[in-house]
């Protein structure tokens, strides 16, 4: 993903959960900016996921071998 503007977030969290994350940040040589990010993208991502997997768990589902079966019956 290519970000091509930038803008500031700001929030509070446990001073603890902090100093956890400027450590690891500290240890991988990895920004926090850039960790704090990433995580944001994921969880959004997550759950897009799941809320496309909500509207879909009922729909029918096909074994690899009925797959198969179907293609070969085509032609």
């Amino acid at each position: 993903m290519v970000m091509s503007e930038t803008a500031t977030l700001s929030t509070i969290i446990d001073a603890r959960v902090k100093d956890a994350v400027t450590e690891f940040c500290k240890r991988r040589g990895i920004k926090m900016r850039f960790l704090i990010e990433q995580a944001l993208i994921e969880r959004l991502e997550d759950e897009i996921d799941l809320e496309a997997y909500r509207k879909r768990r009922n729909e029918e589902t096909f074994t690899l071998e009925e797959v198969l079966a179907g293609l070969r019956k085509t032609k």
